[in-house]
């Protein structure tokens, strides 16, 4: 029913941890944002490498070769290209637009899988709300942020620049998505996972805060990267403990686990390290090109087909 345990999901990837949110963002007026910006470098080089951790250990690099190498590698040579020849611009307009959708797709895709422990969804009305409920609020934070904040993480991109009275009704369709999924889960709160619920309006209170309350200001863009980052991280880790030949049975059982779990991560993270270090010109594009794979590794790997391949 849980990925670890209901506390644990509940603070970590699903309701709670988008109260957290909340409370970060207020700390922010008092602490600034310098130390933040340092923990999302850290938990972000994390976060790839337990994406590089999940395709090693399902062997997905032998059963999927076109999807972990091909395709990468192309996106590799087009953000190259691009950036060398002087379309940085379009490049940063990707990573923005992509950022939001793999985060949305996230909560989703985590949302889905408490939807399975119940059978999947109730009703064909419940499949369209839930969707609305996570990809309106989405649509609504882009559009507002991209309308907004002419900068992202101090780089240029291609806004959308929406009048206000669009972005107005797309806030409120947002809402509305979000008030009938939640009235519908309520009315049916003994069928639906109660980790499904939680991801939608843990949702809707990233895009909500994040972006449309503090489209202006880095701070808020922090909060949520930290946010989706850790709830990543919990989440690879309780994948990875499902499918552990031996689930632990005691704390040193666990630990060794964890110890595992952890190898991948801290290789992305010393790999960016000592690309950090050696200051290369072709380092700019490496790496936004490697965020660029690890968007399009992230919407591959946990695809039913790959959970099917990787169990053989």
């Amino acid at each position: 029913m849980w990925l670890l345990s209901e506390a644990g999901d509940f603070w970590a990837v699903c309701a709670g941890g988008g109260f957290l949110l909340l409370v970060l963002v207020s700390l922010l007026y008092w602490c600034g944002d310098t130390e933040l910006g340092m923990a999302d470098l850290l938990l972000g080089e994390l976060h790839l490498g337990a994406t590089y951790g999940a395709i090693a250990r399902a062997g997905l690099w032998r059963r999927m070769p076109l999807e972990i190498f091909v395709v990468p590698l192309v996106i590799l040579a087009g953000t190259y290209a691009l950036m060398d020849g002087g379309y940085t611009l379009w490049v940063m307009s990707a990573i923005v637009y992509l950022a939001a959708w793999h985060r949305g797709r996230q909560n989703l895709g985590i949302a889905r899988y408490y939807q399975t422990r119940m059978g999947g969804a109730l009703s064909a009305w419940h499949g369209r709300l839930f969707q609305a409920a996570l990809y309106l609020p989405m649509v609504a934070g882009v559009a507002y942020f991209t309308s907004t904040s002419p900068l992202h993480e101090d780089e240029e991109y291609i806004g959308m620049w929406l009048d206000p009275e669009v972005l107005w009704v797309l806030g409120v369709l947002a809402a509305a998505s979000v008030a009938a999924y939640l009235a519908f889960a309520v009315r049916w709160r003994g069928y639906v996972h109660p980790g499904e619920r939680w991801l939608v309006v843990a949702n809707a209170l990233a895009f909500g805060s994040a972006y449309v309350l503090g489209a202006w200001t880095v701070s808020f863009i922090l909060v949520q990267a930290l946010h989706h980052e850790i709830q990543y991280l919990y989440f690879t880790y309780a994948m990875s403990r499902r499918t552990a030949a031996a689930p632990p049975a005691d704390r040193r059982a666990e630990f060794r686990l964890l110890a595992s779990f952890a190898v991948w991560p801290v290789i992305g993270l010393a790999s960016w390290a000592s690309c950090k270090a050696s200051d290369v010109s072709w380092l700019p594009a490496f790496l936004a090109g490697g965020l660029l794979c690890h968007y399009w590794l992230d919407s591959r790997i946990w695809t039913a087909r790959a959970r099917r391949l990787g169990s053989r």
